[in-house]
């Protein structure tokens, strides 16, 4: 039985070679398609000889197909059978092909194919293709395909499913080139399956070029932060978090775990960080047409004073993540190419981490799944070549859904990255360079007897330890004016904005109470930048000027201030400028949180106080959801309890290195009971958050 092409096969030569990019992709196209067959298995053979890859097998044991499929469907280019039927086939699949070109990537991979099919109640088909036979043929109608029907089957005796076998390969494989593609796919296979779904992809060969790639599990069991989350609608409807130390890691007592209940009410809702309102936006799976969202990610830590105690070979499993490293995503348990590559960094994993020096990870330490549904997930379309989903706004929603997940996730996990390094860090964190530099000084005079010598080492030893606290001074002033400063610009816009309305509108009134609000800002962010030295100050002053700054925001964020400031005549001992500016750093966190937690009756505390042995206090409160973080790691650099990971984590930390320059000190104060607040501030809860500013009462 002979059949042609219903177009020049020439033309289907080339489109082969155009639409599908790589052998990666070729392979892919074909797995793809023994899914859509309801197979359980497809096995990607390498057959070798004389050293040299000679021949490809991709095998699967799915419905396969009657010569009727094959004459009418297979060989017929760009047909919508599969689109036709985007309801669950007889296996509760839904077919991942839409375009009818999935067939062409057999030709990119080489000239000589064999097909070997069978279906349920046909006789098995034998196809044979040589593309070696066009150029000899002098006309088109020379060129024929050859297909037979095996009465007696020689491949599927008891079974169905579809063998395709590729012979004078187009392209040279290298070892290199091999290995990759062994991965690309293994990759195939979700590693975080929930056995739903067997549909598994397995690659061998009759040598050993695929000798030493890890094994998954080993992998997995190398890694020490797991999170898992499924999104539905517009919420989070399950969500986990596992910190697992490895037993070499005996200093750490146990792990840890976070469940959905351990979450805030507010995090439960999937949301969206707009930069330019600088307000978050909810986001409706449903409504965005992507559907249900399940999230896993295995989060490594490769840091060098936590790696040395990995129980795996350390350069195999850094040679892995580097190679497959990323979020990859699966859509009826079949991967979406390209995601997850490394060119391809589709959540901007690695940009988040450039732009912010601390508390993210990147795709070298990550191996993460996305899974989808395809009759959820309409919204998303693929590209014609393969690459990706078409990026329109149901895409967009999707990436940020995954995102604020995955910000989740890594809120946790950097709670306990920080527990590991304060047991395992080799280097103290408190003040090293003073530290070291009194240890030298304090050798030198034991140990240099000519009084001369040693006054002049001493002397630039002098000079060093005054230059360092001059500039640690002037960065930590600067590292708070500039955490400050992109609130400011915002506040200025929208008071500039309102101003303009107001005088084309004509409204005089309101137009001068809007430019006292500007002159007051001005005034205030100014005094923050103004060089001041630590002297006795009026608490009340220093309140004073902070409320003011932010006068505008309380007001636009309908929140009320609760403050004894006006009654209040402690006073204490501070520099001015820094003081301000912590405290309208702490302000802002309140609104922040206020805001997040979407409360109706928003306060804010401001209260001055004594209570604290050998300090007079600003303590700074509100009834939004209080620390997500343990106090301990608040504090740290880099870490906040932000979604998004917005922000730059170094709000609590630059507040402490102030106060500690100032003689104070900064304190969390997780126990409201701790501290005896007026009956307003009890009445109204706003006693949640607690930060205490303690300023000396006498000069240090």
């Amino acid at each position: 039985m002979e059949v042609t092409f219903s177009i020049s096969p020439r033309i289907l030569s080339h489109l082969g070679e155009d639409l599908i990019k790589n052998e990666s992709i070729a392979l892919f196209e074909l797995i793809k398609n023994s899914y859509d067959a309801c197979a359980e298995h497809c096995i990607i053979d390498f057959n070798f000889q004389n050293g040299k890859l000679r021949s490809l097998t991709i095998e699967d044991d799915g419905f396969g197909m009657s010569s009727e499929i094959i004459e009418t469907v297979w060989l017929v280019v760009g047909t919508d059978n599969k689109k036709k039927k985007l309801e669950p086939n007889q296996c509760g699949r839904i077919p991942l092909g839409e375009k009818g070109i999935g067939r062409l990537s057999i030709h990119k991979l080489g000239n000589k194919i064999t097909l070997i099919s069978k279906a349920e109640g046909s006789n098995e088909v034998e196809l044979n293709i040589d593309w070696n036979k066009l150029s000899k043929a002098k006309d088109i109608n020379d060129f024929s395909i050859e297909l037979i029907e095996n009465v007696r089957p020689k491949t599927f005796l008891n079974s169905t499913g579809t063998k395709i076998i590729v012979e004078d390969l187009k392209t040279d494989w290298d070892r290199r080139q091999l290995r990759e593609v062994h991965r690309n796919i293994t990759s195939l296979n979700s590693p975080f399956s929930d056995g739903n779904d067997t549909f598994r992809v397995l690659a061998k060969s009759n040598t050993n070029i695929f000798e030493g790639l890890p094994d998954f599990e080993d992998i997995k069991n190398s890694a020490l932060y797991f999170g898992h989350c499924r999104m539905r609608g517009g919420e989070i409807v399950d969500f986990k978090y596992n910190f697992k130390p490895w037993s070499s890691l005996d200093r750490v007592d146990s792990g840890r775990k976070v469940v959905l209940k351990d979450l805030l009410d507010e995090d439960k809702i999937i949301k969206k960080w707009n930069s330019e309102t600088r307000e978050f936006e909810d986001i409706d799976l449903d409504e965005s047409k992507v559907g249900t969202i399940e999230f896993d990610i295995i989060i490594f830590d490769t840091d060098a004073q936590i790696f040395s105690y990995v129980n795996a070979e350390k350069t195999a499993l850094k040679t892995y993540l580097r190679e497959n490293g990323g979020v990859r995503v699966y859509r009826d348990g079949v991967r979406v190419y390209n995601y997850g590559e490394r060119d391809n960094d589709w959540l901007g994993i690695d940009l988040k981490r450039v732009h912010r020096v601390g508390g993210n990870v990147s795709n070298n330490i990550v191996i993460g799944s996305v899974k989808i549904r395809r009759d959820s997930s309409t919204g998303l379309v693929e590209k014609t070549n393969r690459e990706g989903f078409i990026e329109n706004e149901h895409y967009f929603d999707f990436v940020e859904a995954v995102n604020y997940a995955l910000s989740l996730i890594v809120r946790e996990r950097n709670t306990d990255k920080a527990l590991l390094t304060t047991l395992y860090k080799k280097h103290r964190s408190v003040e090293p360079v003073l530290s070291d530099l009194n240890e030298v000084m304090t050798l030198i005079e034991a140990k240099v007897d000519n009084k001369e010598v040693k006054d002049e080492i001493l002397k630039y030893l002098y000079r060093v330890n005054d230059q360092y606290k001059e500039v640690k001074e002037v960065l930590i002033k600067s590292a708070n004016a500039g955490l400050n400063l992109g609130i400011v610009i915002h506040e200025l816009d929208k008071l500039i904005a309102e101003l303009t309305g107001c005088i084309e509108r004509n409204d005089k009134d309101k137009a001068i109470r809007i430019s006292l609000s500007l002159e007051k800002i001005i005034r205030g962010y100014s005094a923050m930048l103004k060089k001041s030295d630590i002297r006795l100050h009026s608490l009340s002053e220093i309140v004073s000027v902070a409320l003011d700054n932010y006068e505008f925001r309380f007001l636009d964020h309908s929140i009320k201030i609760i403050s004894n400031w006006k009654s209040s005549n402690l006073n204490a001992y501070l520099a001015k400028a820094e003081s301000i500016s912590v405290v309208t750093n702490l302000l802002d966190n309140a609104i922040f949180w206020l805001s997040y937690a979407r409360k109706s009756d928003r306060y804010i505390s401001v209260y001055i106080t004594d209570q604290i042995k050998g300090y007079n206090s600003i303590i700074v409160s509100d009834n939004g959801p209080g620390f997500n973080l343990p106090l301990d790691v608040a504090v740290e650099p880099f870490q906040t309890g932000k979604p998004h990971n917005i922000g730059s984590g170094l709000g609590l930390h630059v507040a402490k290195e102030m106060m500690i320059a100032m003689k104070g000190k900064l304190l969390l104060i997780s126990d409201e009971n701790e501290i005896d607040f007026p009956k307003p501030i009890k009445d109204n809860k706003a006693n949640k958050a607690i930060v205490s500013l303690c300023f000396p009462k006498e000069k240090k």
